[in-house]
């Protein structure tokens, strides 16, 4: 269950992945190049891209944050399976209410 105390306590390992993968800049550059919100599949592809391309910046604070989520330890999420990881990582960030709460609290 993802619950108010497992976000504030996510918050900063995502504050960090925000600024490791410098989003600010990636958001004016997406935005120079012209591209339509409306077109929030195509953003959501691209911006994919560019976190899988970077991630080697953020692999810890991705262990930290599914840690957080999961209930184990760093340790136990590095040593879980690849696929478990990703689709806990796809859990969180998919939910409306989390990427609501994770927007307005680095606004």
């Amino acid at each position: 269950m993802f619950n108010s105390e497992k976000a504030f306590d996510m918050l900063p390992s995502v504050v960090d992945l925000y600024d490791k993968l410098d989003l600010d800049s990636y958001r004016k550059k997406i935005a120079a190049k012209g591209k339509d919100e409306t077109d929030k599949e195509a953003l959501g592809i691209d911006l994919f891209k560019y976190i899988i391309k970077n991630s080697g910046k953020i692999k810890e604070e991705v262990f930290e944050i599914v840690s957080i989520f999961e209930g184990k330890s760093v340790q136990e999420v590095k040593e879980q399976s690849f696929i478990k990881t990703i689709n806990t990582v796809k859990e969180i960030f998919s939910n409306k209410e989390t990427t609501d709460f994770f927007k307005s609290a680095m606004q």
